[in-house]
């Protein structure tokens, strides 16, 4: 990493934006969760809990809070499938705050209708590049931009689940979190590197269908995909964020794909066996592991009386009513 990401590196106090998300946002619980593979004691860290439904509050608010007064009268904007624009619309009404959601018009129908419940006005745009582009048109004409994963104080605020791991969990092995612009991942690999060094080992989780931060980690910088064609909503931005891509290139071991079928397949797991309301982006990581697919090196040596302890982020909990009908109908 050059000297200049360094100094941004730098400023990114995780341990701040705990003290300051604090009470706004919960302290999700770490759970156990049975893993086909006897050498692997698997936890996950349930942000389906989370205000909001997703681990998005948490960098929503460190933004929020933060809004000097001139630019609590402009009010805030943001472009968002659904999450991050929910968790923005409630953090701007906690703070009495105007706020405007820029959505694709595939976003799902409660994620759009959540928004505009928690008082923010949503504009609907054709596609992702539209919304795009009408975020930024109004950001020129005075909105503050919020954005959803490549800013240094959203990546504070989604750190404090990395930083939440760690103290609950000191003697994990791995973390794996799932990627969509690199926002969450991020701020985990700081904080869980920063707490516990070179111990852990942290995997990223994206869909075949969109693999931006893994074309953005060859690259070395963002690259803009051509064609997604995940249907995973929350992990498919077409870049990766520079910030991501910077971080994770230095405290990642490994971004990794995987096909629609085995996140949903995943996500059905967590649904009936767990009893929890998991949205597939959510499944992800925890897909990566009950799939079997970690890489084989970090199983070397594990047993059954001296497993491999691996922490999943299960990031959101707002799936589509009819597509979560349908898992539970399974």
């Amino acid at each position: 990493m050059d000297s200049g990401r360094g100094l941004v590196l730098d400023r990114i106090d995780i341990d701040a934006a705990a003290r300051r998300i604090a009470g706004a946002v919960r302290e999700t619980p770490l759970a156990p969760f049975p893993c086909p593979d006897a050498r692997i004691e698997l936890r996950l860290k349930l942000e389906c809990l989370q205000e909001t439904g997703a681990f998005k509050a948490r960098g929503a608010w460190n933004q929020v809070s933060q809004l000097t007064a001139a630019e609590r009268e402009k009010g805030v904007v943001t472009v968002s499938s659904g999450n991050h624009g929910n968790a923005l619309a409630w953090a701007a009404r906690r703070a009495g705050v105007k706020a405007t959601i820029v959505m694709p018009a595939d976003a799902y129908p409660n994620k759009v209708r959540s928004c505009r419940d928690h008082g923010a006005e949503v504009v609907l745009a054709p596609s992702r590049e539209e919304a795009d582009a009408e975020c930024a048109a109004r950001v020129a004409a005075g909105a503050v931009l919020v954005h959803p994963f490549d800013a240094e104080r959203t990546i504070e605020g989604q750190g404090t689940v990395g930083l939440e791991i760690a103290r609950a969990w000191p003697a994990v092995d791995v973390v794996v979190v799932p990627v969509g612009g690199g926002g969450l991942i991020s701020g985990c690999a700081i904080a869980l590197r920063r707490a516990l060094g070179e111990h852990v080992t942290i995997l990223g989780v994206e869909p075949e269908g969109a693999p931006k931060m893994s074309r953005g980690l060859q690259a070395g910088e963002p690259v803009r995909l051509r064609e997604i064609t995940t249907k995973v909503q929350g992990l498919c931005p077409p870049a990766a964020g520079k910030l991501g891509v910077a971080i994770c290139g230095r405290f990642v071991e490994r971004v990794l794909t995987l096909a629609d079928e085995e996140i949903l397949a995943a996500q059905g797991r967590l649904v009936r066996e767990g009893g929890w309301t998991v949205e597939p982006a959510g499944a992800a990581a925890a897909a990566l592991v009950i799939g079997g697919r970690l890489p084989a090196h970090l199983l070397e040596g594990k047993t059954r009386e001296k497993p491999l302890l691996v922490a999943a982020v299960v990031s959101g909990g707002n799936p589509d009513p009819a597509q979560l009908a349908s898992v539970r109908g399974r």
